[in-house]
């Protein structure tokens, strides 16, 4: 029996030596007993993440290596004894107090204008919330807004999302007067039926390929420039007032004349009847019925007053003519 129990207690002494012999061992010399030392074939100083491992810069946080990593909790600033914190991997601290001490500590950004660390889309250091085209599209976001419709809406985040801007003047189509940027306004090119999104293309040389009007700028000075201020003498502007300002009275020359024949026709028939007429309460009644045509306005008052005349004169004809008659009867009756 007590071979047996001697057999115990040495099995259980060589099971415990190497524990006893490893306590007080520090196989790297950096104070750190190899039982706590996190790397104890390497000698090191850190004290806060792990034991005894390499840090560089001495701030008690160890450098991250292959098996031990910033998610693992090591340095992310190795080389930096004031920072080693890092949620958001964009390479700002997340500590209170510094120079670049990360604005936004859980959003990854490179900004380093106003605020550090937040989100800056267009990489130009300056963060969305302060930058007038956070999507570097080269619109501003409120002209991208601005350009927004129910059925097309503009993301002034997303590059991806820009709305046209044929001329590159940094003014969306919808928006831009002059889109060609060519100087006249797209509203008198339309109007012109010149090509408002063609640089090339303007109301002087709209027609025949050619240049056909100037831009009157006073004195001597004449050029292809155009100005609201000033006068422009083009075939395009005599077209344009031709079709445009005159469209109504030129389209009611037809009527006019329509108007002026049926006069003229209406004037030259009862004239006829006039001068064929020879009866005396006839012209009376035609007297009449050309005082209502006149105040009707269906004949000219200087028409009325030549068939008014015409009829008085013809009066006197059949008067006289009658008095003749009467004074050859009275003749004969009394021969």
């Amino acid at each position: 029996m007590r071979v047996v129990i001697h057999w115990i207690l040495f099995v259980g002494l060589l099971l415990a030596l190497p524990s006893v012999m490893a306590d007080g061992v520090d196989s790297d010399q950096d104070g750190f007993d190899d039982q706590d030392d996190h790397c104890p074939n390497q000698n090191g100083n850190s004290t806060s993440d792990r034991f005894g491992c390499l840090d560089i810069d001495g701030d008690g946080w160890s450098n991250p290596d292959s098996n031990w990593t910033i998610h693992n909790g090591a340095d992310a600033f190795p080389s930096r004894a004031d920072a080693w914190l890092d949620l958001d991997m964009d390479g700002f601290p997340n500590h209170l107090g510094l120079d670049d001490s990360d604005d936004c500590p859980f959003t990854h950004g490179y900004s380093k204008v106003i605020l550090f660390g937040c989100s800056d889309l267009d990489n130009d250091f300056v963060p969305d919330a302060y930058d007038d085209d956070a999507d570097g599209d080269g619109i501003r976001n409120e002209m991208e807004r601005a350009a927004s419709t129910g059925l097309n809406l503009f993301d002034p985040f997303s590059a991806n999302s820009t709305p046209s801007d044929v001329d590159f003047d940094t003014i969306p189509d919808v928006l831009d007067d002059d889109n060609d940027n060519d100087g006249w306004p797209d509203e008198l090119e339309i109007e012109r039926n010149s090509d408002h999104l063609n640089r090339e293309e303007t109301p002087l040389n709209r027609y025949f390929g050619i240049q056909t009007g100037i831009i009157y700028h006073g004195g001597f000075t004449f050029d292809s420039q155009y100005d609201e201020g000033e006068i422009e003498l083009s075939l395009s502007w005599f077209i344009s007032v031709l079709t445009g300002e005159l469209v109504i009275p030129i389209a009611l020359i037809p009527i006019y004349v329509f108007i002026f024949v049926l006069r003229q026709r209406k004037f030259s028939t009862i004239m006829t009847v006039i001068e064929l007429e020879n009866d005396l309460e006839r012209l009376f009644d035609i007297e009449q019925d050309v005082n209502e045509l006149v105040r009707a306005r269906t004949l000219k008052v200087y028409h009325g007053l030549v068939l008014r005349n015409a009829i008085e004169e013809r009066e006197n004809i059949i008067a006289n003519r009658n008095s003749r008659t009467k004074s050859r009867h009275s003749d004969f009756e009394s021969e």
